[in-house]
């Protein structure tokens, strides 16, 4: 499967919600982070199909595009749809922006580090 076509407009969200539980992580998932990946992993193991949320963000590294085709490539993502949280039809909602900045903000400082390191 193409995993491009795990990404749906936010007009198709409420069609396809019904099929199933699920449970929307809501993220700017800038970038990808292993911690983020095993995040989504272990939410997936609650019985409920994970619907990831890219949020578009301004001042990001990665253009929202290409951040949601790296959260679809995850097999513990069943779908994918680049909207703001306030757009979801109603769905159980996860969220950790504290978290998500601190993520980012290891990843940026450890690509310094080893930009400095040369």
């Amino acid at each position: 499967m193409d995993t491009r076509e795990k990404i749906v407009p936010v007009e198709q969200l409420a069609a396809r919600l019904d099929r199933g539980p699920w449970l929307a992580v809501v993220g700017a998932f800038d970038p990808l982070t292993l911690a983020q990946a095993e995040r989504l992993a272990q939410l997936s193991g609650n019985g409920k199909a994970v619907l990831a949320v890219v949020e578009p963000g301004s001042g990001t590294l990665l253009p929202v595009e290409a951040r949601a085709i790296l959260v679809a490539a995850l097999k513990s993502v069943r779908m994918v749809v680049v909207a703001e949280a306030s757009a979801l039809p109603p769905v159980e909602i996860v969220r950790d922006d504290a978290g998500e900045k601190e993520r980012s903000a290891a990843f940026v400082e450890h690509v310094k580090g080893r930009q400095i390191a040369r």
